[in-house]
């Protein structure tokens, strides 16, 4: 009698113990919302495994990605977002999404962001918002007077 009773026990103990939801793209979401960008990374790695190159599915995961690393390494996260954004037609709402978290990545973020923001403008160059995005890089550059922020606007030509 005991062993059923254990088992039992046993099962739900296992069910209540876990507040991360199967689906990984959820829990992606859910580790991002409570600002442990790592976890989050790893959950989406585990979606996009799941997930077929190519697919709106994918993209909005890779999205999420890129974005959630920006807190975990801005430069790798840059790097994912612009090699998404060559192989994939992105929307504006992408680089304006992407270009807030690395700017709220940290001070490295503000330096990863010059480029993504140099690739929205030359995709939407009409974008006020993106505009906006490039006005704050330049008044964080005029702050430091000179350093890499600067350098980098200055070396696509934004002066």
């Amino acid at each position: 009698m005991k062993a059923p009773l254990t088992l039992s026990l046993l099962l739900v103990l296992g069910a209540c113990g876990s507040d991360t939801p199967a689906d990984p793209t959820e829990a992606g979401q859910m580790a991002v919302q409570a600002g442990d960008h790592q976890a989050a990374v790893g959950h989406f790695d585990t979606a996009l495994a799941s997930l077929s190159a190519g697919t709106p599915e994918h993209t909005e995961v890779a999205i999420a990605r890129c974005r959630a690393r920006a807190y975990v390494d801005s430069s790798a996260a840059r790097e994912d977002f612009m090699q998404l954004a060559g192989a994939t037609d992105l929307e504006e709402k992408a680089y304006r999404d992407m270009i807030r978290d690395l700017f709220n990545g940290g001070a490295d973020g503000l330096l990863e962001a010059v480029n993504v923001v140099d690739a929205g403008l030359k995709k939407f160059p009409e974008s006020e918002k993106l505009q906006k995005y490039l006005e704050k890089l330049k008044a964080e550059a005029a702050k430091a007077e000179g350093g890499a922020l600067n350098n980098a606007l200055k070396g696509l030509g934004y002066t």
